[in-house]
């Protein structure tokens, strides 16, 4: 049993070696890592359980070094008119968040005037005029940037869900006035529920496309950092003209990865909504 168990123990390390990207979601694993950095996926069962299971751990690992060798990342492209939509999305944000905290200054102004009387008339319609203009400001900006963006199927697929929803509170809204009879309310309520229910199946499918799109970009991100790191080492040796240095950083850093990052959690985020 001892010589079995030091068997079981050294095909666990062997496998453990081979495994390079996760069973789940393809993504890449880290040398020696426990879990997978993108979906959490427990890549290194613990060593420690009961002596009774080891047998069926060394079958589930020998089923990962089947086809660990041949499987590939999942890579998930966008159009290029989806990822400029994204870019845009990554200007509009920040600007976004800026009419959010203006919105705030303008609270705690109406409190400062009308509550605490810190603050004189004309001061508070000085800061008033000052702060609307600002905010009037920004969602002109907004609005010129979603004029050029074009429109990303996912949004559109999570605005449908919300219409779906809204349409069946007010659905219920009348039912509850009398305006409309027990047999049109449960067959609208059921037309609007399957049509939820086939949109939302969309935006579960196209939010997994949308994660595993991030995941590619984190690891692009780190290609990039890591060929910044060679460049610069082949530059300072002399292979490169600080010139020519300076034109293959440009380069990499030519497409904007942590604006499309940040497009891609916003989206994320108002998905989670739905």
């Amino acid at each position: 049993m001892f010589v079995i168990l030091i068997d079981i123990l050294k095909i666990e390390r062997m496998v453990t070696k081979m495994v390079k990207y996760c069973p789940r979601c393809g993504a890449r694993a880290l040398p020696g890592a426990k879990f997978c950095r993108s979906c959490g996926f427990k890549l290194i069962k613990d060593s420690q359980t009961s002596t009774k299971h080891d047998a069926e751990r060394v079958r589930d690992y020998e089923a990962v070094e089947e086809y660990a060798p041949e499987l590939a990342p999942v890579k998930v492209e966008l159009t290029k008119e989806e990822e400029d939509s994204l870019l845009k999305l990554a200007e509009i944000i920040p600007l976004q968040k800026k009419i959010e905290e203006l919105k705030k200054e303008k609270d705690n102004l109406e409190i400062r005037f009308r509550v605490e009387e810190a603050i004189s008339e004309k001061e508070y319609n000085s800061e008033l005029k000052r702060i609307n203009n600002s905010i009037a400001d920004l969602e002109k900006d907004i609005n010129e940037k979603r004029k050029v963006m074009s429109s990303l199927e996912l949004l559109n697929l999570v605005q449908e869900v919300v219409e779906m929803r809204e349409r069946q509170e007010k659905l219920e809204e009348i039912f509850k006035e009398g305006r409309i009879q027990e047999s049109t309310y449960d067959r609208l309520k059921k037309e609007y529920k399957e049509k939820e229910r086939a949109t939302k199946a969309k935006v579960d499918d196209e939010e997994a496309r949308l994660k595993q799109y991030r995941r590619n970009l984190i690891d692009q991100k780190e290609e990039i950092s890591s060929q910044k790191e060679e460049y610069f080492a082949r530059y300072s040796v002399g292979e490169f003209t600080e010139k020519e240095y300076r034109a293959k950083i440009k380069e990499l850093e030519s497409r904007n990865i942590d604006g499309l990052i940040a497009a891609v959690d916003e989206i994320i985020a108002r998905m989670s909504k739905v």
